[in-house]
Protein backbone atom coordinates (compact mmCIF):
# COMPACT_ATOMS: atom_id res chain seq x y z
CA UNK A 1 0.00 0.00 0.00
CA UNK A 2 1.38 3.38 -1.01
CA UNK A 3 0.66 5.57 2.03
CA UNK A 4 1.88 8.70 0.28
CA UNK A 5 -0.60 8.22 -2.57
CA UNK A 6 -3.39 7.61 -0.09
CA UNK A 7 -2.51 10.76 1.83
CA UNK A 8 -2.59 12.88 -1.34
CA UNK A 9 -5.88 11.34 -2.43
CA UNK A 10 -7.57 11.94 0.91
CA UNK A 11 -6.42 15.55 0.99
CA UNK A 12 -7.65 16.08 -2.57
CA UNK A 13 -11.20 15.17 -1.58
CA UNK A 14 -11.32 16.94 1.78
CA UNK A 15 -14.26 19.29 1.79
CA UNK A 16 -13.22 22.70 3.01
CA UNK A 17 -15.55 24.84 5.11
CA UNK A 18 -17.54 24.61 8.27
CA UNK A 19 -20.77 22.66 7.82
CA UNK A 20 -22.26 24.38 10.80
CA UNK A 21 -21.22 27.85 9.68
CA UNK A 22 -23.62 30.64 10.44
CA UNK A 23 -26.70 31.06 8.33
CA UNK A 24 -26.29 34.76 9.07
CA UNK A 25 -22.90 36.23 9.91
CA UNK A 26 -23.92 39.88 10.18
CA UNK A 27 -24.36 39.63 13.95
CA UNK A 28 -27.49 41.75 13.66
CA UNK A 29 -29.68 41.21 16.75
CA UNK A 30 -32.72 42.23 14.71
CA UNK A 31 -31.94 39.77 11.92
CA UNK A 32 -35.10 38.57 10.16
CA UNK A 33 -35.12 34.98 8.96
CA UNK A 34 -35.87 35.00 5.19
CA UNK A 35 -38.23 32.06 5.42
CA UNK A 36 -40.46 33.34 8.20
CA UNK A 37 -43.21 34.11 5.71
CA UNK A 38 -43.38 30.42 4.81
CA UNK A 39 -44.93 27.66 6.83
CA UNK A 40 -42.53 26.34 9.43
CA UNK A 41 -42.27 22.81 10.84
CA UNK A 42 -43.45 22.35 14.40
CA UNK A 43 -40.75 22.61 17.04
CA UNK A 44 -42.83 21.22 19.88
CA UNK A 45 -40.81 19.13 22.30
CA UNK A 46 -43.83 17.11 23.35
CA UNK A 47 -43.04 13.44 22.94
CA UNK A 48 -46.64 12.88 21.91
CA UNK A 49 -46.37 14.98 18.75
CA UNK A 50 -44.62 13.45 15.80
CA UNK A 51 -42.96 15.35 12.99
CA UNK A 52 -42.11 14.55 9.40
CA UNK A 53 -39.09 12.40 8.56
CA UNK A 54 -35.80 14.20 9.13
CA UNK A 55 -33.90 15.48 6.17
CA UNK A 56 -30.32 14.35 5.70
CA UNK A 57 -27.22 15.72 4.08
CA UNK A 58 -25.68 13.86 1.15
CA UNK A 59 -22.36 13.99 -0.58
CA UNK A 60 -24.29 15.25 -3.60
CA UNK A 61 -25.28 18.29 -1.56
CA UNK A 62 -21.76 19.61 -1.99
CA UNK A 63 -21.20 21.34 -5.31
CA UNK A 64 -18.64 23.67 -6.83
CA UNK A 65 -19.54 26.96 -8.45
CA UNK A 66 -17.28 29.28 -10.41
CA UNK A 67 -15.13 29.85 -7.34
CA UNK A 68 -12.67 27.37 -5.87
CA UNK A 69 -14.67 26.97 -2.67
CA UNK A 70 -17.43 24.33 -2.46
CA UNK A 71 -20.95 25.43 -1.63
CA UNK A 72 -22.93 23.43 0.90
CA UNK A 73 -26.63 23.09 0.23
CA UNK A 74 -27.77 22.76 3.81
CA UNK A 75 -31.04 21.18 4.83
CA UNK A 76 -33.16 23.45 7.06
CA UNK A 77 -32.23 21.69 10.30
CA UNK A 78 -28.53 22.37 9.74
CA UNK A 79 -28.94 26.10 9.16
CA UNK A 80 -28.34 28.28 12.16
CA UNK A 81 -28.42 31.96 13.04
CA UNK A 82 -25.39 33.53 14.71
CA UNK A 83 -26.02 36.79 16.51
CA UNK A 84 -25.45 38.64 19.77
CA UNK A 85 -27.79 39.38 22.65
CA UNK A 86 -29.09 42.93 22.14
CA UNK A 87 -28.45 45.67 24.71
CA UNK A 88 -30.83 45.84 27.67
CA UNK A 89 -31.98 42.26 27.03
CA UNK A 90 -31.29 39.77 29.82
CA UNK A 91 -33.99 37.14 29.36
CA UNK A 92 -32.70 34.38 27.10
CA UNK A 93 -36.10 33.61 25.58
CA UNK A 94 -36.55 37.26 24.65
CA UNK A 95 -33.13 37.29 22.96
CA UNK A 96 -33.94 34.10 21.03
CA UNK A 97 -37.32 35.54 20.04
CA UNK A 98 -35.65 38.61 18.54
CA UNK A 99 -32.79 36.76 16.85
CA UNK A 100 -34.89 33.97 15.31
CA UNK A 101 -37.99 36.11 14.72
CA UNK A 102 -40.24 33.72 16.62
CA UNK A 103 -42.72 34.14 19.46
CA UNK A 104 -41.63 33.98 23.10
CA UNK A 105 -43.39 30.62 23.44
CA UNK A 106 -41.57 29.22 20.39
CA UNK A 107 -38.31 30.56 21.79
CA UNK A 108 -38.91 28.63 25.04
CA UNK A 109 -39.56 25.49 22.98
CA UNK A 110 -36.29 25.92 21.07
CA UNK A 111 -34.40 26.35 24.33
CA UNK A 112 -35.99 23.29 25.94
CA UNK A 113 -35.27 21.21 22.84
CA UNK A 114 -31.60 22.21 22.95
CA UNK A 115 -31.52 24.30 19.77
CA UNK A 116 -29.91 27.34 21.43
CA UNK A 117 -26.20 27.75 22.11
CA UNK A 118 -24.20 30.50 23.79
CA UNK A 119 -20.53 31.40 23.75
CA UNK A 120 -19.31 30.88 27.27
CA UNK A 121 -15.89 32.28 28.13
CA UNK A 122 -15.18 30.11 31.18
CA UNK A 123 -16.50 27.11 33.05
CA UNK A 124 -15.93 26.27 36.69
CA UNK A 125 -14.50 22.89 37.66
CA UNK A 126 -17.90 21.92 39.05
CA UNK A 127 -19.57 22.80 35.75
CA UNK A 128 -17.21 20.54 33.77
CA UNK A 129 -17.59 17.62 36.18
CA UNK A 130 -21.36 18.04 36.18
CA UNK A 131 -21.39 17.81 32.39
CA UNK A 132 -19.17 14.72 32.27
CA UNK A 133 -21.13 12.78 34.86
CA UNK A 134 -24.47 14.31 33.83
CA UNK A 135 -25.46 15.24 37.37
CA UNK A 136 -27.60 18.21 38.30
CA UNK A 137 -25.59 21.37 37.84
CA UNK A 138 -25.57 24.25 40.29
CA UNK A 139 -24.63 26.62 37.48
CA UNK A 140 -27.06 29.36 36.50
CA UNK A 141 -27.13 27.94 32.97
CA UNK A 142 -27.30 24.21 32.34
CA UNK A 143 -25.04 23.10 29.52
CA UNK A 144 -24.82 20.07 27.24
CA UNK A 145 -21.78 19.23 25.20
CA UNK A 146 -21.69 19.43 21.42
CA UNK A 147 -22.53 16.18 19.68
CA UNK A 148 -19.19 14.50 18.80
CA UNK A 149 -18.52 14.24 15.08
CA UNK A 150 -20.65 17.24 14.09
CA UNK A 151 -18.85 19.35 11.49
CA UNK A 152 -16.29 16.61 10.94
CA UNK A 153 -15.77 14.58 7.83
CA UNK A 154 -18.49 12.15 8.76
CA UNK A 155 -21.06 14.90 8.14
CA UNK A 156 -22.71 14.38 11.47
CA UNK A 157 -23.37 10.73 10.78
CA UNK A 158 -22.00 9.77 14.16
CA UNK A 159 -19.78 6.80 14.69
CA UNK A 160 -20.42 3.19 15.43
CA UNK A 161 -19.27 1.33 18.53
CA UNK A 162 -15.85 2.88 18.79
CA UNK A 163 -13.58 1.13 21.24
CA UNK A 164 -11.76 4.27 22.42
CA UNK A 165 -13.97 5.98 24.97
CA UNK A 166 -13.26 9.53 26.10
CA UNK A 167 -11.56 9.82 29.48
CA UNK A 168 -12.38 12.55 31.98
CA UNK A 169 -9.08 14.28 31.21
CA UNK A 170 -9.80 14.23 27.47
CA UNK A 171 -13.30 15.50 28.11
CA UNK A 172 -12.07 18.43 30.22
CA UNK A 173 -9.53 19.38 27.56
CA UNK A 174 -12.15 19.23 24.79
CA UNK A 175 -14.76 21.04 26.85
CA UNK A 176 -12.42 23.92 27.60
CA UNK A 177 -11.68 24.30 23.89
CA UNK A 178 -15.34 24.53 22.87
CA UNK A 179 -16.57 27.90 21.79
CA UNK A 180 -20.30 27.42 22.11
CA UNK A 181 -22.24 25.45 24.70
CA UNK A 182 -25.85 24.43 24.64
CA UNK A 183 -28.32 26.09 27.00
CA UNK A 184 -31.12 23.79 28.11
CA UNK A 185 -33.15 25.93 30.50
CA UNK A 186 -34.65 29.41 30.15
CA UNK A 187 -32.35 31.73 32.04
CA UNK A 188 -30.80 35.16 32.09
CA UNK A 189 -27.93 36.01 29.80
CA UNK A 190 -25.58 38.96 29.53
CA UNK A 191 -26.14 41.49 26.73
CA UNK A 192 -23.47 41.18 24.05
CA UNK A 193 -23.15 37.39 24.47
CA UNK A 194 -22.74 35.49 21.20
CA UNK A 195 -25.62 33.07 20.67
CA UNK A 196 -26.44 30.49 18.02
CA UNK A 197 -30.01 29.41 17.28
CA UNK A 198 -31.26 26.53 15.13
CA UNK A 199 -34.77 27.73 14.19
CA UNK A 200 -35.77 24.44 12.53
CA UNK A 201 -34.52 21.60 14.78
CA UNK A 202 -33.96 18.22 13.21
CA UNK A 203 -36.73 15.85 14.24
CA UNK A 204 -36.60 12.08 14.81
CA UNK A 205 -40.09 10.49 14.80
CA UNK A 206 -38.63 7.06 15.60
CA UNK A 207 -37.96 8.43 19.10
CA UNK A 208 -41.57 7.64 19.95
CA UNK A 209 -41.04 3.92 19.30
CA UNK A 210 -39.68 3.83 22.85
CA UNK A 211 -43.28 4.18 24.01
CA UNK A 212 -43.33 0.39 23.56
CA UNK A 213 -42.15 -1.02 26.93
CA UNK A 214 -40.86 -4.15 25.18
CA UNK A 215 -37.95 -2.08 23.88
CA UNK A 216 -36.47 -2.21 27.39
CA UNK A 217 -34.39 -5.38 27.12
CA UNK A 218 -32.54 -5.31 30.44
CA UNK A 219 -32.19 -3.22 33.58
CA UNK A 220 -30.23 -3.59 36.81
CA UNK A 221 -28.90 -1.15 39.39
CA UNK A 222 -26.28 0.17 36.96
CA UNK A 223 -27.05 -0.63 33.32
CA UNK A 224 -29.98 -0.27 30.93
CA UNK A 225 -30.09 -2.11 27.59
CA UNK A 226 -32.65 -1.04 25.02
CA UNK A 227 -33.65 -2.09 21.53
CA UNK A 228 -32.84 1.14 19.68
CA UNK A 229 -35.13 1.81 16.71
CA UNK A 230 -33.42 2.64 13.42
CA UNK A 231 -33.25 6.29 12.32
CA UNK A 232 -32.61 7.56 15.83
CA UNK A 233 -29.19 8.93 16.85
CA UNK A 234 -27.39 7.55 19.87
CA UNK A 235 -26.26 11.06 20.84
CA UNK A 236 -27.89 14.49 20.66
CA UNK A 237 -27.88 16.47 17.45
CA UNK A 238 -26.78 20.13 17.62
CA UNK A 239 -30.37 21.29 17.09
CA UNK A 240 -32.13 18.64 19.20
CA UNK A 241 -31.02 17.45 22.62
CA UNK A 242 -34.18 15.53 23.48
CA UNK A 243 -34.93 13.25 20.52
CA UNK A 244 -32.00 10.86 20.88
CA UNK A 245 -31.56 7.60 22.76
CA UNK A 246 -30.81 8.99 26.25
CA UNK A 247 -33.59 11.57 26.06
CA UNK A 248 -36.27 9.27 24.63
CA UNK A 249 -35.38 6.34 26.88
CA UNK A 250 -35.54 8.55 29.94
CA UNK A 251 -38.86 10.15 29.01
CA UNK A 252 -40.74 7.16 27.58
CA UNK A 253 -39.27 4.16 29.45
CA UNK A 254 -38.32 5.88 32.72
CA UNK A 255 -38.14 7.02 35.36
CA UNK A 256 -35.15 4.94 36.44
CA UNK A 257 -33.62 4.58 39.91
CA UNK A 258 -29.98 4.33 40.96
CA UNK A 259 -28.74 1.73 43.44
CA UNK A 260 -29.27 4.38 46.13
CA UNK A 261 -32.91 4.78 45.11
CA UNK A 262 -32.37 8.21 43.60
CA UNK A 263 -33.95 9.30 40.32
CA UNK A 264 -31.74 9.09 37.24
CA UNK A 265 -31.76 12.55 35.66
CA UNK A 266 -30.77 11.19 32.24
CA UNK A 267 -29.13 7.86 31.30
CA UNK A 268 -25.61 8.00 29.83
CA UNK A 269 -24.71 6.17 26.63
CA UNK A 270 -21.91 3.61 26.96
CA UNK A 271 -21.25 3.13 23.24
CA UNK A 272 -22.66 4.25 19.93
CA UNK A 273 -24.69 2.65 17.15
CA UNK A 274 -25.21 4.33 13.79
CA UNK A 275 -28.43 6.25 13.43
CA UNK A 276 -29.68 4.07 10.55
CA UNK A 277 -28.99 0.87 12.54
CA UNK A 278 -31.30 -0.59 15.18
CA UNK A 279 -30.65 -3.03 17.99
CA UNK A 280 -28.94 -3.32 21.36
CA UNK A 281 -27.67 -0.12 22.94
CA UNK A 282 -26.26 0.02 26.46
CA UNK A 283 -26.80 3.00 28.76
CA UNK A 284 -25.63 3.59 32.30
CA UNK A 285 -27.44 5.12 35.24
CA UNK A 286 -24.30 6.89 36.43
CA UNK A 287 -20.75 7.77 35.47
CA UNK A 288 -19.32 4.75 37.27
CA UNK A 289 -21.19 2.37 34.97
CA UNK A 290 -19.88 4.27 31.98
CA UNK A 291 -16.30 3.83 33.20
CA UNK A 292 -16.82 0.12 33.88
CA UNK A 293 -18.19 -0.43 30.38
CA UNK A 294 -15.31 1.54 28.86
CA UNK A 295 -12.78 -0.61 30.75
CA UNK A 296 -14.51 -3.79 29.54
CA UNK A 297 -14.28 -2.55 25.97
CA UNK A 298 -10.56 -1.88 26.26
CA UNK A 299 -10.09 -5.35 27.72
CA UNK A 300 -12.10 -6.95 24.87
CA UNK A 301 -14.54 -8.43 27.38
CA UNK A 302 -17.69 -7.33 25.55
CA UNK A 303 -19.20 -9.66 22.96
CA UNK A 304 -21.37 -8.21 20.21
CA UNK A 305 -23.34 -10.01 17.52
CA UNK A 306 -24.78 -8.32 14.45
CA UNK A 307 -27.27 -9.47 11.84
CA UNK A 308 -26.56 -8.23 8.31
CA UNK A 309 -28.65 -8.58 5.17
CA UNK A 310 -27.11 -8.49 1.68
CA UNK A 311 -28.02 -9.59 -1.82
CA UNK A 312 -24.69 -11.40 -2.17
CA UNK A 313 -23.47 -14.23 0.08
CA UNK A 314 -20.80 -13.08 2.52
CA UNK A 315 -17.72 -15.34 2.81
CA UNK A 316 -17.58 -17.18 6.12
CA UNK A 317 -14.67 -16.85 8.51
CA UNK A 318 -12.49 -14.16 10.03
CA UNK A 319 -11.96 -10.98 8.02
CA UNK A 320 -9.07 -8.70 8.88
CA UNK A 321 -8.93 -5.38 7.06
CA UNK A 322 -7.26 -2.03 7.65
CA UNK A 323 -8.63 1.51 7.85
CA UNK A 324 -6.59 4.67 7.39
CA UNK A 325 -6.25 5.97 10.94
CA UNK A 326 -6.77 9.68 10.27
CA UNK A 327 -10.20 9.01 8.75
CA UNK A 328 -11.31 7.05 11.81
CA UNK A 329 -10.00 9.45 14.44
CA UNK A 330 -12.33 11.14 16.90
CA UNK A 331 -13.24 14.63 15.70
CA UNK A 332 -11.47 14.26 12.34
CA UNK A 333 -12.11 17.29 10.19
CA UNK A 334 -12.20 16.08 6.61
CA UNK A 335 -12.14 13.24 4.13
CA UNK A 336 -14.76 10.93 2.69
CA UNK A 337 -18.14 10.42 4.40
CA UNK A 338 -17.68 6.67 3.98
CA UNK A 339 -14.81 4.48 5.14
CA UNK A 340 -12.53 2.71 2.65
CA UNK A 341 -10.55 -0.28 3.85
CA UNK A 342 -7.41 -2.03 2.69
CA UNK A 343 -7.17 -5.80 2.38
CA UNK A 344 -3.36 -5.65 2.49
CA UNK A 345 -1.59 -5.40 5.87
CA UNK A 346 0.91 -2.55 6.37
CA UNK A 347 4.36 -3.52 5.15
CA UNK A 348 6.12 -2.56 8.38
CA UNK A 349 5.48 -1.97 12.05
CA UNK A 350 6.31 1.73 11.58
CA UNK A 351 3.71 2.18 8.83
CA UNK A 352 1.18 0.17 10.82
CA UNK A 353 0.89 3.11 13.24
CA UNK A 354 -1.04 5.00 10.56
CA UNK A 355 -3.58 2.19 10.19
CA UNK A 356 -6.36 0.74 12.33
CA UNK A 357 -6.98 -3.00 12.29
CA UNK A 358 -10.61 -4.05 11.77
CA UNK A 359 -11.61 -7.60 12.63
CA UNK A 360 -14.95 -9.37 12.37
CA UNK A 361 -16.02 -12.98 11.99
CA UNK A 362 -18.88 -14.14 9.79
CA UNK A 363 -20.12 -17.22 11.62
CA UNK A 364 -23.19 -17.92 9.49
CA UNK A 365 -24.61 -16.82 6.15
CA UNK A 366 -27.85 -18.27 4.84
CA UNK A 367 -30.50 -17.34 2.28
CA UNK A 368 -33.64 -15.74 3.66
CA UNK A 369 -36.94 -14.45 2.37
CA UNK A 370 -38.04 -10.84 2.91
CA UNK A 371 -41.77 -10.33 2.79
CA UNK A 372 -43.44 -7.06 1.81
CA UNK A 373 -46.20 -7.83 4.29
CA UNK A 374 -43.90 -7.52 7.32
CA UNK A 375 -44.67 -3.85 7.91
CA UNK A 376 -41.77 -2.20 6.03
CA UNK A 377 -41.47 -0.35 2.74
CA UNK A 378 -38.51 -2.30 1.35
CA UNK A 379 -39.18 -4.03 -1.97
CA UNK A 380 -37.07 -7.20 -2.20
CA UNK A 381 -37.99 -7.75 -5.85
CA UNK A 382 -36.82 -11.05 -7.29
CA UNK A 383 -33.37 -10.89 -5.67
CA UNK A 384 -32.13 -13.57 -3.34
CA UNK A 385 -31.23 -12.14 0.07
CA UNK A 386 -28.75 -13.49 2.61
CA UNK A 387 -28.64 -12.95 6.36
CA UNK A 388 -25.23 -13.17 8.02
CA UNK A 389 -24.47 -13.51 11.71
CA UNK A 390 -21.37 -11.47 12.50
CA UNK A 391 -19.23 -11.46 15.61
CA UNK A 392 -17.63 -8.06 16.02
CA UNK A 393 -14.07 -8.37 17.34
CA UNK A 394 -13.09 -4.70 17.02
CA UNK A 395 -15.50 -1.80 16.95
CA UNK A 396 -14.63 0.89 14.44
CA UNK A 397 -16.60 3.60 12.73
CA UNK A 398 -18.92 2.00 10.12
CA UNK A 399 -16.82 -1.16 10.42
CA UNK A 400 -19.38 -3.82 9.41
CA UNK A 401 -20.72 -1.62 6.64
CA UNK A 402 -17.28 -0.82 5.24
CA UNK A 403 -15.84 -4.32 5.45
CA UNK A 404 -18.82 -6.03 3.83
CA UNK A 405 -18.94 -3.42 1.07
CA UNK A 406 -15.24 -3.97 0.35
CA UNK A 407 -16.02 -7.68 -0.10
CA UNK A 408 -18.63 -6.81 -2.72
CA UNK A 409 -21.50 -7.49 -0.30
CA UNK A 410 -22.99 -4.11 0.67
CA UNK A 411 -25.91 -4.06 3.09
CA UNK A 412 -29.34 -3.52 1.62
CA UNK A 413 -30.47 0.12 1.67
CA UNK A 414 -27.00 1.29 2.66
CA UNK A 415 -26.75 4.08 0.11
CA UNK A 416 -23.53 5.28 1.72
CA UNK A 417 -21.66 2.11 0.74
CA UNK A 418 -23.55 0.56 -2.19
CA UNK A 419 -21.80 2.87 -4.67
CA UNK A 420 -18.33 1.78 -3.53
CA UNK A 421 -19.08 -1.95 -3.40
CA UNK A 422 -15.98 -4.00 -4.11
CA UNK A 423 -13.65 -1.02 -3.89
CA UNK A 424 -10.65 -0.97 -1.57
CA UNK A 425 -7.73 1.36 -0.97
CA UNK A 426 -5.63 -0.87 -3.21
CA UNK A 427 -7.54 0.66 -6.12
CA UNK A 428 -5.57 3.87 -5.61
CA UNK A 429 -2.58 2.17 -7.18
CA UNK A 430 -4.37 2.07 -10.53
CA UNK A 431 -5.26 5.35 -12.29
CA UNK A 432 -8.42 4.00 -13.93
CA UNK A 433 -9.63 2.50 -10.65
CA UNK A 434 -8.97 5.80 -8.89
CA UNK A 435 -11.21 7.59 -11.40
CA UNK A 436 -13.96 5.03 -10.83
CA UNK A 437 -13.57 5.59 -7.09
CA UNK A 438 -14.02 9.33 -7.58
CA UNK A 439 -17.17 8.74 -9.62
CA UNK A 440 -18.52 6.36 -6.98
CA UNK A 441 -17.89 8.86 -4.19
CA UNK A 442 -20.03 11.39 -6.05
CA UNK A 443 -22.95 8.97 -5.74
CA UNK A 444 -22.78 8.06 -2.06
CA UNK A 445 -25.80 9.14 -0.04
CA UNK A 446 -26.56 9.14 3.64
CA UNK A 447 -29.31 6.52 4.22
CA UNK A 448 -32.78 7.92 4.77
CA UNK A 449 -34.25 4.52 5.67
CA UNK A 450 -33.16 1.72 8.02
CA UNK A 451 -30.35 -0.35 6.50
CA UNK A 452 -29.91 -4.13 6.61
CA UNK A 453 -27.97 -4.21 9.86
CA UNK A 454 -28.97 -4.87 13.45
CA UNK A 455 -26.94 -4.86 16.67
CA UNK A 456 -28.53 -8.19 17.53
CA UNK A 457 -27.05 -9.20 20.88
CA UNK A 458 -24.58 -8.06 23.51
CA UNK A 459 -22.93 -9.89 26.41
CA UNK A 460 -20.79 -8.29 29.13
CA UNK A 461 -20.21 -8.66 32.89
CA UNK A 462 -23.07 -11.15 33.28
CA UNK A 463 -25.47 -8.99 31.24
CA UNK A 464 -27.15 -10.74 28.32
CA UNK A 465 -29.51 -8.95 25.96
CA UNK A 466 -30.91 -9.75 22.53
CA UNK A 467 -32.82 -7.40 20.27
CA UNK A 468 -36.21 -8.29 18.91
CA UNK A 469 -36.98 -9.29 15.31
CA UNK A 470 -35.28 -6.81 12.95
CA UNK A 471 -37.29 -4.60 10.62
CA UNK A 472 -36.85 -6.98 7.66
CA UNK A 473 -38.60 -9.84 9.51
CA UNK A 474 -37.63 -13.33 10.56
CA UNK A 475 -36.46 -14.40 7.11
CA UNK A 476 -39.10 -17.09 6.74
CA UNK A 477 -41.06 -17.08 3.50
CA UNK A 478 -44.76 -16.61 4.05
CA UNK A 479 -47.31 -18.31 1.85
CA UNK A 480 -50.43 -16.43 0.92
CA UNK A 481 -53.70 -18.09 1.85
Amino acid sequence: MNSAALFLYINAIVLQGNICSAFSTHRDPHYSHPSTSQSQPSTSTSLHVQSSDPQTITAGDVSNDDSDQPTFQKPPWMKCINSVVPPNIRALNEAVSIVANVSRSEANTLIEMGAVWAKMETLTDDDVLDQYYQTDSSAAIKYADFAPGWGAGDYGLGSSDEEDEETLEEYVERQMSLRYRRILTPSTIEPGTDIRVYPHPRRFPSCYDFADPNRLLYEDTTFIVVDKPPMLPSQPEPSNYEECCPGCVNTLLGPFKTIAGEDVARPLICHRVDSCVGGCLVLSKDGNGQRVFSDLQRQRKIKKLYLAVTTEPVPLGMHVHWMWGSLNARGQSGGTPCQFVSHTPPVSRKKAKSWIRCVLEVVKCEPIAINKEDGHTYDPGDKQHYQSTIRLVTGRKHQVRAQLASLGCPLIRDTLYEAISGMTLEDLEDEDSEERMDEALANVRVPTEPIGLQAHAILFAGVRAKARTPWWGDGIAKTRV
